[in-house]
């Protein structure tokens, strides 16, 4: 597993409420939340600067921009979202 900077989970302290709950899921708080969604865009990020961002990750083909536009840290192109990937 790689651990990004934003993996705050592991490392908050328990009165942040970011510890795994019964089950193994992380809490659902707001800053859960948002730890998430800045990792998918570190994420983002770092596959711009491979020079992969715009492809699935799950088939390698491009991802529509309207995707993109909707969600600019979209990994799977519309295919494979549906389940019709490989």
């Amino acid at each position: 597993m790689i651990l990004m900077k934003t993996d705050v989970t592991s490392l908050a302290p328990s009165c942040l409420g970011l510890a795994a709950k019964q089950g193994g899921q992380a809490a659902d708080t707001p800053l859960a939340h948002y730890a998430r969604k800045l990792a998918r865009i570190e994420a983002a990020l770092a596959r711009m600067d491979k020079g992969r961002y715009g492809f699935c990750l799950t088939c390698e083909g491009r991802i529509a921009l309207h995707r993109l536009e909707a969600d600019p840290a979209e990994t799977v192109c519309g295919t494979c979202d549906n389940g019709k990937g490989t």
